[in-house]
């Protein structure tokens, strides 16, 4: 039995132009470390990777649908803001897929903490009261 080691790659910044380049050539890898350096540093043209993301929900790889939700997150927790509009309903709608509804269900909190804070005080608030007592 062998064990595999996995160590953290921090990916480096890039752009939605670089995310298309590595997809042109079929390179999953590559792209996904380019969409992640994206959405965490990248050129501060939050519309555009957004734009990028939403198209990416439908990419045939599951895994790239999987990352461009998480990486609307974010968006939302780096740069403050998404054009709530169109960016919920398309998470809403994908948290139907089976390989996409943790990321999604998770982005959408993300986008509820960063863009809506009070209101997600609120929530958590509520379902302390409501929980089962012998829930722990």
């Amino acid at each position: 039995m062998s064990h595999e080691h996995h160590t953290f790659h921090n990916p480096p910044s890039a752009t939605p132009a670089d995310v298309r380049r590595a997809l042109d050539r079929n390179d999953i890898v590559g792209a996904t470390d380019a969409m992640v350096g994206c959405a965490l540093y990248g050129d501060g043209d939050w519309k555009a990777s957004q734009e990028l993301y939403l198209t990416l929900l439908d990419h045939p790889d599951h895994q790239v649908q999987a990352l461009a939700a998480t990486c609307l997150g974010h968006l939302a927790r780096v740069y403050g803001q998404l054009d709530e509009d169109r960016v919920v309903p398309a998470l809403r709608h994908v948290r139907a897929r089976p390989h996409v509804r943790g990321t999604a269900g998770n982005a959408l909190e993300d986008i509820e903490v960063f863009l809506h804070p009070r209101r997600a005080r609120w929530r958590g608030r509520l379902w302390r009261l409501i929980r089962p007592r012998t829930w722990f």
